[in-house]
């Protein structure tokens, strides 16, 4: 088409009316004008036909479905540019929303992945967790000192809410005095139960430093998160009869 029209108008402006690139055009050019890159009528009604009777099918589907009723073997660019000639595409799977690194609730993230500390009570890192023992969820929630990574205190609970949450602050600060944890950071993700005003008044009433992850960012505690994953793969799902007090 651009071949016998060119003479008329100019070849960008025939690309832009015919959707290919101008790059394409002049590649076709260089290459010698081969025949499997020419425009094919016969093709083009093939690819519309096929997209026709499912329009779910993208371009690796379409093309396996035309070698299998056809055998003809296309590439995935061939079959993307008659797709853009018949003005058809796949239906586009709904994406996830990707969190941006925000502060929540105006809590600043004070660690910043830097997990490193120079001695005991610096920087604990805390978040819940869930078993199943003899088939029951219980929850966990940990504190976990990055220096050595020691547990200070845990808490079973059948219920994820504030107080298990806050029973776990309460056994820490029993087992570390405020002498011992001075400056002490104390770094979450952004659970409910870690933003709520019960815990921020209990980290304020103990001189604690509060700490959040980023939204969405679970890389952002990683400490407590990997303890969790070694507890259930090595202690937990090897006993399938594990009782609460075990």
């Amino acid at each position: 088409m651009i071949e016998r029209l060119k003479s008329r108008y100019p070849i960008a402006r025939l690309c832009r009316a015919l959707q290919c690139s101008r790059n394409g055009y002049y590649s076709w050019i260089h290459l010698g004008r081969p025949d499997y890159k020419a425009f094919n009528s016969t093709l083009i009604q093939i690819v519309f036909e096929q997209y026709m009777k499912d329009n779910r099918q993208g371009i690796r589907r379409l093309r396996m479905n035309i070698k299998k009723v056809y055998g003809i073997y296309l590439t995935n660019g061939t079959v993307y540019r008659y797709m853009r000639l018949n003005s058809v595409q796949s239906v586009i799977r709904k994406k996830k929303h990707k969190y941006g690194k925000l502060a929540h609730h105006h809590i600043p993230n004070l660690l910043q992945r830097n997990f490193s500390t120079t001695g005991p009570n610096q920087k604990w890192s805390i978040d819940i967790s869930y078993l199943f023992p003899l088939g029951r969820r219980l929850y966990i929630c940990a504190i976990k000192d990055l220096y050595d990574k020691s547990i200070i205190a845990y808490t079973l609970s059948r219920r994820n809410d504030n107080q298990v949450v806050l029973d776990t602050l309460r056994k820490a600060f029993e087992n570390v005095s405020a002498l011992q944890r001075k400056n002490l950071i104390i770094h979450s993700d952004q659970g409910y139960q870690f933003t709520s005003n019960q815990y921020k008044e209990t980290l304020q009433q103990n001189d604690v430093i509060h700490s959040v992850s980023y939204k969405g960012n679970c890389v952002d505690n990683v400490p407590i998160e990997s303890w969790f994953s070694a507890l259930k793969t090595e202690s937990i799902y090897l006993f399938k009869q594990l009782s609460k007090k075990e």
